[in-house]
């Protein structure tokens, strides 16, 4: 039986509510439910479609609310061995969403969350990143840029607890530490 009938069948032919027998040879156009059988056959795909197509029920989804990243920066030798002059032109934390394979990586800005520009000459500096959407960032560090060019930078302390994962939570704030020693820096692309 075509599938065109098997749907009327299934939707006339429930407790006598069509007011014709149908036949397979005949045309959809030719099937006439009664008035009372087609509200209430409307009336409960309504109700069912609006049920399933909830996640949980009738239950109001949570919002997802932005969270944030807080955190310290530690410079080894009590930052007595900044770069000087001309090397360091920006210094920054940034969480990413991926684990960089090479400095093209960095174009991924929609992927990453980038604090305003720390202190320089700094032994400690802290910093505050807000309107951060929830999830994880499997490597985060400080990095700096060491010559005018806009793609010049280069990670000089990365987050290390927790095996360099950290997650954002809905609605909270996650605190983060880094240490920056600018005569060891970590390598790049990192070794897993």
């Amino acid at each position: 039986m075509p599938a065109k009938y098997i749907a009327a069948v299934v939707l006339f032919k429930l407790d006598g509510l069509a007011d014709s027998v149908i036949d397979p040879g005949m045309e959809l156009n030719e099937i006439k439910p009664s008035t009372d059988g087609l509200l209430l056959i409307v009336t409960a795909l309504v109700v069912a479609l609006t049920i399933t197509s909830c996640d949980d029920g009738l239950v109001v989804p949570q919002e997802e609310r932005a969270g944030a990243i807080a955190g310290t920066i530690t410079y080894v030798h009590g930052g007595a061995f900044w770069p000087q002059g001309p090397e360091i032109f920006d210094i920054r934390f940034v969480a990413m969403r991926f684990v960089p394979t090479d400095t093209a990586d960095f174009l991924q800005l929609n992927r990453m969350e980038i604090s305003n520009t720390l202190r320089f000459n700094a032994s400690t500096d802290t910093f505050f990143i807000g309107d951060v959407a929830p999830g994880t960032f499997p490597y985060s560090g400080v990095a700096y840029r060491f010559s005018p060019d806009i793609f010049d930078w280069k990670p000089v302390g990365v987050y290390s607890d927790n095996d360099g994962i950290f997650t954002v939570e809905n609605g909270e704030t996650t605190q983060v530490s880094v240490v920056v020693d600018f005569l060891d820096p970590p390598t790049f692309p990192p070794e897993f």
